[in-house]
């Protein structure tokens, strides 16, 4: 329980300490979780004690010389005020159930499952089955030896350690050149079994009960009426339906340039709205878990899944070279090539590999729900990494909503980035939760940096004790995942450990031998690799003005600038709302410096490189989980709430949501892959000459979607060779500008080149006004009536033009 006093004096004396025990009087042995320690109380002080989404409120003096106060009939009041604020407060002491039996048996369930996943015929059944069991066998079967207490944590622990072991098992056998799928599968599959079996039985033995159900107190509820329990449902059902009609009446080429949400309309709009208030009346009413979480289930849901439903092909264009990757593995059984920098990080792609190497369903068919089975995964360890910070159902929830709707940078389309976002936020649980606590300071701080360091730790609760054994353990497990991130991507790891060399600095993170372990796994792996990626991303460009602004250089038609407007309004109203919270704590700071130094430090790596433009929305997305912890406790700290509270929070809700849509999907005119385009792609592979160019137009194209993308554009396969975004080209390129073109393209010294260009080209420089109205079609005709180029391919709205013959040459004097 949580203490709370207006006055209370920074640096307590040790005799002012009173134990205050809310029970029976005279009981031996009162429950942890009823009992407070208050410090240096005051004689006016009135001092606030947590009893679930209640107050105790007890005058206390100095002169009263009790050591312990038993109240058997307590002034109970609803929490309110600023004392909220003070949450994000402790974890709960470990006295939860051991729920090992249960994930024991999980893990033997799911192991059946992807062995069964092997036998049946190759398809779309059998990918779900693998991926049943490789989202949760693996990682079931570990926390059934680990004895976590916790079932929402063991659960999102579960799904991140199943991945973890998919991808280092996956990646460890390419790079040995013991590719061999089915068997490392069924293999994986046969010790989660046994495992599981054997750890079932001993824990039977152990009498360690099965726990299916509930356990514990019951949650603190209050019936707020037949209207107001009936809302919820009401406004889920009302949301979801105008959704869905508005999605069925919508045709994916009535999208224009404003995105998605104006195309949806009206009807989508109200039922965003009511949808939100819906939410709100829970929120600030009875806060039933499962009404909050299927409201948590819904907002990723039309957030991700509106365009795979809309049109069924894989958004945006770079995803598809993510596509050729996972070919390029199951094709060859190896990696190739030493330069491309995909290859050099092969974990999410190795990892995928195996799932459609056993199930024989190529990436093509299922990438395009990566976002939305990203966002769900995310939003479970969001969730249990927040559950570390404050055991408020009613924050959580808020700052779980808040991480989904306001997340206008997708973070889960078919990438690495999708799975090591979901990875690192497990690590932060790990760490939250086992390896941080406050400093130990032995004596009064000296020097400014002795002070500054006292005043930032000033106030931080108490963590789960934990003896030196969990702690290892708990550091091997992260480091597990830490690995699993470093094989995968190249700036999560540096992201992360900023806010890690901080806490050890300050002392709150234990051991510093675990920070030590961390940077020896990031730089075996990643030093023999800087090179490639500084000559792809220009890693250290110390310009900070630069670097935060993104990958657009500027604004050129109302619709861009609109679309960027919004995102920038909602990412900078967010942080500040966020930092609002961190300065009205500031006399106990220690309560909000953990979840706002990983949450806001990443942002100094700024100052050194942009990471191609991509830096500043990775750190916007690394920063929500405790974004949405620091507002939620403004915002939902305070409890229940009255009907106007609940109105006005569920339409700004919905706003936040719209406001992060347009953001997500406002430039869906361009990030829309038509399958006219793919198919393009894949005759081109198929069919063009090998070592031969391929230049684009503009760089919204499915490249490098097939296995022998390396046969192509040699020296340049990291990156498409697009003439819109050369300066040479950009906004000014035409069918008179076709000499031009050919000595720039016979320039790359490719033995045979070939030049794309399509309707949704033609829509690209719309958008970002790269190009005149007609320039596409100007180029095109051009490009028909030179006698240098000839048709190579020609479908509904894409052409790929052959060059041919040989340059003109100069005229003699």
């Amino acid at each position: 329980m949580q203490q709370r006093s207006a006055d209370t004096p920074e640096q307590p004396a040790p005799d002012s300490t009173v134990r205050i025990v809310v029970g029976a009087a005279g009981e031996a042995f009162p429950s942890p979780d009823a009992t407070a320690v208050i410090s240096a109380v005051d004689k006016d002080a009135t001092t606030r004690l947590e009893v679930g989404d209640r107050t105790v409120k007890i005058p206390i003096g100095p002169d009263d010389s009790s050591d312990t106060r038993y109240m058997p009939a307590p002034v109970l009041t609803t929490a309110g005020g600023s004392a909220a604020l003070a949450e994000p407060a402790t974890a709960e002491p470990e006295t939860g159930a051991d729920h090992r039996p249960e994930f024991a048996i999980a893990g033997g369930l799911t192991a059946v499952i992807g062995l069964l996943g092997l036998v049946v015929p190759n398809g779309p059944l059998s990918l779900i089955l693998s991926l049943v069991f490789v989202l949760v066998g693996p990682g079931a079967a570990i926390m059934s030896v680990a004895n976590v207490r916790n079932r929402l944590v063991s659960w999102a622990l579960t799904v991140a350690g199943s991945i973890a072991v998919l991808t280092l098992l996956s990646a460890v056998t390419l790079w040995a050149k013991v590719w061999e799928p089915t068997a490392w599968l069924a293999a994986l599959g046969a010790v989660t079994l046994v495992g599981s079996i054997v750890q079932f039985v001993r824990l039977t033995r152990s009498g360690v009960p099965l726990i299916l159900g509930r356990v514990g107190k019951p949650r603190d509820t209050a019936d707020n009426g037949l209207v107001f329990g009936a809302v919820p449902f009401i406004t889920l059902v009302l949301g979801v339906g105008l959704w869905a009609l508005a999605l069925t009446q919508l045709n994916p080429d009535d999208v224009g340039l404003y995105g998605f949400s104006a195309a949806l309309g009206v009807p989508f709009i109200v039922g965003a709205v009511l949808l939100f208030i819906g939410f709100a009346v829970e929120l600030f009413g009875r806060a039933r878990p499962l009404v909050l979480v299927a409201h948590l289930i819904v907002v990723p849901i039309i957030m991700q899944a509106t365009v795979p439903l809309l049109d069924g092909t894989i958004e945006y264009a770079w995803t598809y070279k993510h596509i050729g990757v996972v070919d390029l593995i199951n094709a060859n059984s190896s990696l190739i090539s030493g330069s491309d920098i995909y290859q050099q990080w092969p974990g999410f792609f190795s990892a995928v590999a195996m799932l459609s190497n056993v199930s024989a369903v190529d990436g093509l068919s299922f990438a395009a729900w990566s976002s939305l089975t990203f966002a769900l995964i995310t939003s479970l360890m969001v969730a249990a990494l927040l559950r570390q910070f404050t055991k408020d159902r009613r924050i959580i929830a808020l700052a779980v909503l808040l991480f989904q709707a306001c997340m206008w940078v997708d973070i889960g389309y078919f990438s690495p980035q999708a799975m090591v976002f979901a990875l690192m936020l497990a690590f932060w649980v790990i760490v939250t939760r086992w390896l941080i606590g406050p400093p130990v300071l032995k004596a009064e701080p000296k020097g400014r940096i002795g002070r500054l360091r006292a005043w930032a730790v000033q106030g931080m609760p108490q963590r789960v004790e934990t003896d030196a054994r969990t702690r290892r353990f708990a550091a091997f497990g992260a480091a597990g995942l830490f690995a699993a991130i470093v094989v995968s991507h190249q700036l999560t790891p540096v992201l992360m450990m900023v806010p890690l060399f901080a806490l050890t600095i300050l002392g709150i993170l234990r051991p510093k031998v675990f920070l030590v372990g961390l940077v020896a796994i990031m730089l075996i792996f990643f030093v023999p690799r800087l090179g490639s990626v500084n000559s792809q991303y220009s890693l250290f460009s110390f310009d900070l003005l630069s670097n935060a602004s993104g990958n657009s250089a500027s604004w050129n038609t109302p619709e861009q600038e609109f679309s960027a407007t919004v995102s920038r309004v909602l990412a900078i109203g967010l942080w500040l709302a966020a930092l609002v919270a961190v300065f009205l704590t500031r006399k106990r700071l220690g309560r909000v410096l953990v979840p706002a130094l990983i949450g806001f430090l990443p942002m100094v790596t700024l100052v050194a490189g942009n990471y191609g433009g991509e830096a500043i929305y990775r750190v916007f997305a690394f920063s929500m989980p405790f974004v949405g912890l620091l507002i939620g406790v403004l915002w939902a700290g305070k409890g229940r709430r009255g009907v106007p509270a609940m109105l006005a929070s569920g339409v700004l809700l919905a706003m936040l949501m719209l406001a992060g849509l347009q953001g997500l999907q406002g430039q869906l005119m361009v990030h829309q892959v038509r399958a006219t385009d793919i198919e393009a792609a894949q005759y081109f592979y198929a069919n063009a000459e090998p070592g031969s160019g391929l230049i684009l137009v503009a760089p919204n194209f499915p490249t490098k979607l097939e296995a022998n993308y390396g046969e192509f554009n040699k020296g340049h396969v990291s990156v498409d060779i697009s003439l819109i975004g050369d300066p040479l080209f950009t906004g000014n390129i035409n069918g008179g500008r076709l000499p031009d073109i050919e000595t720039y393209i016979r320039a790359m010294n490719y033995p045979t080149n070939y030049l794309v260009v399509s309707d949704a080209m033609d829509d690209y420089t719309d958008y970002f006004g790269t190009a005149d109205d007609n320039a596409m079609q100007s180029l095109n005709t051009a490009l028909r009536g030179s006698a240098n180029w000839q048709v190579f391919y020609n479908g509904p709205g894409v052409t790929i033009y052959k060059l041919v013959g040989t340059a003109a040459t100069p005229a003699a004097n």
